[in-house]
């Protein structure tokens, strides 16, 4: 699949880093940014870079992907629509307002909510069955839009928008243990508030828990609790019972394996006991889990399969809001 890049910024760089070791699910075109001194230096790294979106355009591609923050994103993703692109959007929707989104809902293409192709959640999302009907659903670890987009897969919401229960947003303060670059050492403490969110569905009750320093603090975790009538589905695995009544606790286990000599460690499958339900179709590709995630919804794109639309990115935009 050829692709025009539209952004330069780190989460541009998980689709360089796709193209580059599966050349066979996606090429990089022609890539565009805002400025003619960050496409000179695309350039220089060996691309066929632009600062205006239509010389972009000019190279053969089936796809648009839009990453580029939220400032001027509304505008490029309404550009493309006109224009009739495939629209592949990581930029986030739920900063628009509601007219903004109703503009959006018909435009082809993919929003990249790919965290139900991780292995964490692909293996949780595949495991429901085992518990049951489900009827609560608690989610601590992901931005508003992500956490919509998870609960209205585990409750089977489409487009009902909930009641709400309640909401507290409870300003804290914390050891300081990391930042995008990576660790903190320093002993400074931070401010942080958590936002916790109650809201009740006709099929079940989604409870939200983030804190703002939860993706750069080392002691977090995603955190999962799925209720069913016949058990519990944590990120650590299912408590269930066994054919005979007795209560039992299945893990899963990740299972790693070194990809190239002595380079890093590269999930290869998940197993839940005795039965595997998850395989990285990209092993041994030395892919990061949210990469894989990635890479399976662009082959699902390639094959015409199954995938978030934008109609699915603009209905967890608007729950995402409530969070």
């Amino acid at each position: 699949m050829k692709v025009v890049l539209a952004g330069t910024g780190w989460r541009a760089m998980f689709f360089v880093r796709i193209a580059s070791m599966i050349p066979s699910l996606m090429e990089i075109s022609a890539i565009y940014t805002h400025t003619e001194k960050r496409a000179q230096e695309m350039r220089e790294m060996g691309f066929n870079a632009y600062s205006e979106i239509d010389k972009a355009l000019e190279a053969e591609h089936v796809a648009v992907i839009v990453s580029t923050g939220k400032e001027g994103c509304y505008e490029l993703l309404s550009y493309l629509k006109k224009k009739g692109e495939f629209i592949i959007s990581e930029t986030v929707f739920y900063p628009f307002s509601d007219e903004e989104l109703s503009s959006l809902i018909d435009a082809k293409g993919v929003v990249c909510e790919q965290y139900q192709y991780t292995p964490l959640y692909a293996s949780i999302l595949s495991s429901l069955h085992i518990v049951g009907n489900i009827d609560q659903v608690r989610i601590s670890g992901l931005h508003n839009h992500h956490a919509a987009s998870i609960a209205r897969r585990v409750l089977g919401i489409d487009d009902e928008m909930p009641e709400s229960l309640g909401s507290v947003d409870y300003p804290s303060h914390m050891l300081k243990t990391g930042e995008r670059k990576g660790m903190v050492r320093t002993g400074e403490m931070e401010d942080y508030k958590r936002a916790l969110r109650l809201l009740r569905f006709s099929k079940g009750l989604f409870i939200n828990d983030f804190s703002s320093n939860q993706y750069h603090s080392y002691f977090y975790g995603k955190t999962i609790e799925i209720r069913g009538e016949r058990g519990i589905i944590t990120e650590r695995g299912v408590s269930t019972v066994d054919d005979k009544g007795y209560p039992v606790f299945m893990p899963f286990v990740f299972h790693r394996d070194v990809s190239v000599g002595n380079g890093p460690m590269t999930l290869t499958h998940v197993t839940l006991g005795a039965k595997t339900i998850f395989e990285n179709p990209f092993y041994p590709m030395n892919l990061s889990d949210d990469e894989i995630g990635i890479a399976i919804l662009l082959d699902h794109v390639v094959k015409g399969s199954g995938y978030p639309t934008m109609r699915d990115g603009i209905l967890d935009a608007r729950l995402g809001k409530m969070l």
